[in-house]
């Protein structure tokens, strides 16, 4: 159930029982009702609406409401038959009554009539909405439809009578009208009552007719519907701008009326009874508040959490709260009962109170409504202190002296007055308090393209602490750890969480959970340079109203209701932080679609810290700012705030040796041996995501533990592949082999084709190479000329050049514009040394035809170095690498380069990175004759 639904129950809650049946009556359709006539089972429309009868009419005299519903539907389908197998009604006893007028079947040239077979419904000896701390008073009555069949009509009507002696004799009444695009043979809204009862309609979709006829000493209004479709509105337009399919009836005269109606229920004179544990409380209050304003907190927090909540509308179900001296005693209480507690304890201490009916959801629709008790479904407390309103929520929780001065977010509130009041604004306040108060670190000292360790914590206060509360206590440990992810998750992508812990300050009231863990890297690189965006707050937040309707023009956009929040981030960066600088907005505009904002960013001594905040102040955008405000907001999202790292900026590699040099790898280390340790055993998904760590710190042997481990649970071609690399790195090639061959028994695409045949040809096996590719070559298309380069491959390394020539001629032939062949070709004659030029045209050709250039540009450097352009070959490296820093062959071989040119320091350094993570990449471009 809704809070809306927990909150209109709570102000209909009560304790003057007027007993009427607590079972279902029988009796005749009374005579103020118009009836319909009965649907033609053998004559139904074409096509046939969704519903033939709806047909609501009600009737109001003597301060009572009788509430007629009919309702025909086809049962046209064995899935309907399951649905309308049983029927429900539900009343209110304290109330009324329910009164069934018939109940029957239409059948083709039949009626049958379950009443008159015997059939009764049958009471359902349970409670409503325990499960949301409410005692309803509601009954459920069902009957089981005998019989049924597909085809059949079925045909219900009864009424439900109302009378609530609080009201004092007025009444109130609401019917849903159905609007098209809904189809109906009969949609008819109908309300009568006497004509010397001074009665009010109102009507909340344009053009309903509301004007009454007499008939018979009775006034009523009759609509046969469905009405036209409402019109359409913007999502972010006010309430009061939205239509509501409804009618409303109202006997108040005015809001003062309602005003002056519900005032005597909550006088508090003699409600704390002298010498009573209620008036011990107080007196405790008097004496440990120093200050009007500290005792009203403590009194607000005692109200809050010395009573639970709990709805209890057994015992009459009006709008009369329980006494405050029950209250204390019984600890329980819904709003009515909190509300006046409150107020007679705040009264008690000498403070100015009052109580005030609010409306949880319905905002500034509130005015736009008939002056009647349905407008409102809450009630609370609004103070006076010092000349400062305060508005206190006895359902609440977890209120202090910082936040008396919030306001809940209402908009419209009515006083109860002896004297009547009307309608009065509640300001709309920021919260004192921020609402969440996140802090992020993220450690990426390890480089670039390493996951990174991360710290986080949020603190949130009253119901979103209480919430986090009752994960802790009654969640599993699985639960907490996807509450924890999923709340991570909303401020930092790709994570893994490896630990959680929930705490609470019950002084503040609030609760935190501190998460720590491992997040992908968030670098990009583009033009020669890392970038990484920190932007939380422009990317969690929108501004995109559609106002481009001529209707719409004129309808201002509502923003988020009122909150605060605080979020820090600190990014410790690679290399010391030399060089790095911001980029982005730096800082924020104070006020920005409804939002006040600030914003503090700064870089030193290697950390980056933002500290943001975020007010939802709820201000609507009147419709000639919307267009600037839209820019503007487009202006500030479009420069989100990033680091950039120098051009200059230490290779990756560099940077992650410097780490594990200094110790500032250990807390990642540390992350990765944790997240193994609480694995599941049968569950080799932390083993794998060390294993790749592992291999990009150069820690080969590490590595090959782990994925040694991670096959021993569950074995896969990957993994097979993965430890082939490994064991080939460690030198050991003979097992470097075994595990190629077992990869490809595991999956015998040309992927894991090609890899084995790469494996024999480098154990001097090319001959069994080229037979285990022959198949694939057999096939064409795709997997053909995958088979064809890898055939020139291991033609190449044979040493038979104008074969491996010839595999790739081949596979040009079926695929001529192939940037990737073009490619392969290329760095088959750079590294053979033969026919440079014409190597040199087929990289050009390359580049030409493809997307991504970096491999391309790094086959053309090598013609260039093998034809002494050592300055060319240096230019198309640097461009390589300013594409694809990870390309650990264009730094081996811009290593070489340097070092002819005489830049022996960078040249080693070139070399000593890409030797990092790729161990044995010297071996090739030895064998090759490419040495510095």
């Amino acid at each position: 159930m809704s809070r809306f639904a927990v909150l209109t129950a709570c102000l209909l809650a009560g304790a003057a029982p007027v007993w009427a049946s607590d079972t279902p009556l029988y009796q005749p359709t009374p005579d103020w009702v118009k009836q319909a006539p009965a649907p033609d089972a053998a004559k139904l429309p074409t096509p046939r609406p969704q519903v033939l009868i709806f047909d609501q009419q009600q009737r109001i005299e003597d301060g009572r409401l009788s509430s007629y519903l009919r309702t025909a539907n086809v049962i046209d389908s064995p899935a309907m038959l399951n649905q309308a197998g049983t029927i429900s009604v539900e009343w209110q006893p304290d109330h009324g009554d329910v009164i069934v007028h018939h109940a029957r079947l239409l059948r083709a040239g039949e009626t049958i009539d379950l009443l008159a077979k015997g059939e009764r419904f049958n009471v359902l000896k349970r409670e409503l909405g325990m499960e949301q701390r409410m005692l309803t008073g509601i009954l459920t009555a069902t009957l089981e439809v005998e019989g049924a069949r597909v085809g059949d009509v079925l045909d219900v009507a009864y009424t439900v009578t109302t009378r609530d002696p609080a009201l004092k004799g007025n009444v109130d009444a609401l019917m849903p009208v159905i609007t098209k695009p809904a189809t109906a043979g009969l949609a008819r809204n109908r309300i009568s009552w006497r004509k010397d009862t001074d009665l009010k309609l109102r009507g909340y979709l344009d053009g309903l007719p509301l004007t009454p006829a007499e008939v018979g000493g009775y006034r009523e209004v009759e609509l046969i519907g469905p009405a036209a479709k409402p019109a359409d509105m913007p999502n972010d337009a006010p309430l009061r701008f939205r239509p509501l399919p409804m009618m409303e009836a109202s006997s108040f005269a005015d809001w003062g009326a309602v005003s002056r109606t519900f005032a005597p229920l909550y006088s508090t004179e003699g409600a704390i009874t002298p010498g009573s544990p209620l008036a011990a409380e107080v007196a405790r209050i008097r004496t440990a508040g120093k200050t009007p304003r500290e005792r009203a907190a403590l009194a607000l927090q005692s109200v809050q959490t010395e009573v639970r909540y709990l709805f209890k509308g057994m015992a009459g179900g009006n709008y009369t709260p329980q006494t405050p001296v029950r209250t204390w005693e019984a600890r329980y209480g819904d709003c009515k009962a909190k509300t006046l507690l409150l107020l007679a304890m705040l009264r008690a201490l000498d403070i100015e109170a009052e109580p005030v009916l609010a409306s949880i959801d319905g905002g500034d629709y509130v005015p736009k409504r008939l002056p009647g008790a349905a407008a409102f479904d809450h009630v609370l407390v609004r103070a006076v202190i010092d000349g400062m309103d305060l508005w206190l929520d006895g359902t609440g929780q977890g209120a202090r002296l910082a936040d008396l001065d919030d306001t809940p977010p209402f908009r419209w509130v009515l006083p109860l007055r002896t004297a009547g009041s009307d309608l009065i604004p509640l300001p709309i306040r920021a919260s004192a308090r921020p609402d969440t108060i996140v802090a992020i670190e993220i450690d990426e000292r390890a480089g670039f393209r390493l996951p990174t360790p991360f710290k986080f914590s949020m603190t949130m206060r009253g119901g979103a602490a209480e919430m986090l509360r009752v994960v802790q206590s009654s969640g599993t440990p699985e639960q907490v750890e996807q509450m924890a992810t999923q709340v991570v998750g909303n401020f930092i992508d790709n994570t893994g969480v490896l630990s959680q812990r929930i705490t609470f300050d019950k002084a503040a009231n609030s609760g935190s959970v501190e998460i720590e863990g491992i997040a992908q890297a968030g670098w990009d690189f583009a033009n020669g340079r890392y970038r990484r965006d920190t932007e939380i707050v422009m990317r969690k937040t929108n501004f995109a109203p559609d106002r481009s309707r001529t209707a719409w023009k004129a309808i201002p956009v509502a923003t988020n209701a009122t909150g605060t929040n605080v979020i820090t981030q600190r990014f410790l960066l690679p290399d010391g932080g030399k060089g790095f600088a911001i980029d982005g907005a730096e800082t924020l505009p104070p006020s920005l679609a409804g939002l006040a904002l600030s914003r503090r960013a700064s870089l030193s001594n290697g950390v980056l810290t933002i500290e943001d905040k975020m007010v939802s102040t709820a201000a609507e955008i009147p419709p000639e700012r919307v267009p600037a405000e839209r820019s503007a907001f487009a202006a500030v999202k479009a420069r989100p705030l990033r680091i950039v790292a120098p051009t200059d900026a230490p290779l990756d590699a560099v940077v992650r040796r410097q780490a594990i040099r200094s110790g500032q790898i250990k807390p990642l280390i540390a992350m990765y041996d944790k997240a193994v340790t609480d694995a599941e055993a049968d569950d080799p998904t932390a083993l794998d995501a060390r294993f790749n760590f592992r291999w990009g710190i150069g820690d080969q042997k590490g590595a090959l533990a782990d994925i040694e481990k991670a096959i021993a649970i569950e074995g896969s071609a990957s993994r097979q592949a993965q430890r082939s690399s490994t064991l080939y790195n460690l030198n050991r090639e003979t097992e470097a082999l075994d595990a190629a061959k077992a990869a490809y028994e595991a999956d015998s695409s040309i992927s894991y084709a090609a890899f084995y045949a790469d494996a024999l040809s480098r154990a001097g096996r090319a001959d069994e190479a080229l037979e285990l590719l022959d198949p694939f070559i057999a096939r064409g298309g795709d997997d053909m000329r995958s088979a064809l380069q890898s055939r020139a491959d291991v033609l190449a390394r044979k040493g038979d050049v104008a074969e491996a020539t010839a595999a790739l001629n081949r596979a040009l032939a079926d695929k001529p514009n192939d940037p990737d062949l073009y490619n392969a070709r290329c760095w088959l004659r750079g590294t053979m040394n033969v026919e440079l030029e014409a190597g040199l045209a087929d990289c050009d050709r390359s580049i030409a035809l493809g997307i991504s250039t970096a491999a391309a540009l790094d086959s053309r450097a090598l013609i260039h170095l093998r034809a002494g352009r050592l300055d060319k070959a240096r230019a198309d490296l640097d461009q390589a690498l300013g594409l694809a820093p990870e390309m650990n062959g264009s730094l081996y071989l811009r290593g070489i380069v340097r070092k002819r040119q005489g830049d022996v320091a960078r040249g080693t350094a070139d070399i000593e990175a890409a030797s990092f993570e790729s161990p044995r990449i010297a071996d090739d471009y030895k064998r090759w004759g490419v040495t510095g």
